[in-house]
């Protein structure tokens, strides 16, 4: 296929006119990858490359500005792509360019997650170990960063839900308000385990 015409647009795409009559808008880092502004002619295979390439960059765009609202999982982003695209050696190919550019660390976006929890909600560390895996998180990866949190921490947010309900539940008592305070720290996300453990030193 013969090249008649460049046009360079005002969004920083070339516009590509064949001589069939289509016109193929391009990225400009496709342009530059296969240097087509020294080209007059595009084979089959190379018009096949084009149009591959050109997807990858409008998904990677697309996948740095989700990004940019917060950190994704991997899994996030897979599931965003899977939205807009069904060839999955593409998505694939995006996603090995967001972790090349840093964009895509599940590790990293683990750690965020945590530090957000811990400073914005009040949920516990099973409740954010089980949202991790739903986000398609590594266990390896969800244990390290969760084995990380100090108890002490953990305790002192427990202590906070527990004093609470005491102030608020004044109609409870004994056994019931111990109870109603256990399946509210349960219900928050933390272990069965420590809550056990730290409603031992209250006398209800």
């Amino acid at each position: 296929m013969e090249i008649t015409k460049y046009e360079l647009t005002k969004k920083g795409k070339y516009n590509v006119y064949l001589a069939n009559g289509e016109v193929l808008t391009l990225d400009e880092r496709v342009i530059t990858k296969y240097e087509l502004l020294f080209k007059k002619v595009i084979d089959k295979e190379l018009y096949e490359c084009l149009n591959q390439d050109n997807k990858i960059y409008e998904l990677l765009d697309g996948a740095i500005k989700y990004i940019s609202f917060r950190l994704r999982s991997t899994k996030e982003i897979y599931d965003y792509l899977k939205k807009k695209e069904n060839d999955i050696d593409v998505i694939n190919e995006v996603i090995r360019k967001l972790e090349e550019l840093k964009y895509l660390d599940d590790d990293k976006f683990t750690k965020a997650y945590i530090n957000d929890k811990i400073k914005f909600t009040s949920i516990g560390d099973y409740k954010m170990r089980m949202e991790l895996q739903r986000l398609g998180v590594d266990s390896s990866i969800i244990e390290k960063r969760i084995e990380e949190i100090p108890s002490e921490i953990l305790k002192e947010r427990m202590k906070k839900i527990i004093d609470k309900d005491i102030r608020t539940n004044k109609k409870y008592s004994g056994l019931n308000l111990k109870n109603k305070i256990y399946n509210h720290l349960v219900s928050s996300g933390y272990s069965k385990e420590m809550v056990i453990s730290i409603l031992n030193n209250y006398n209800f």
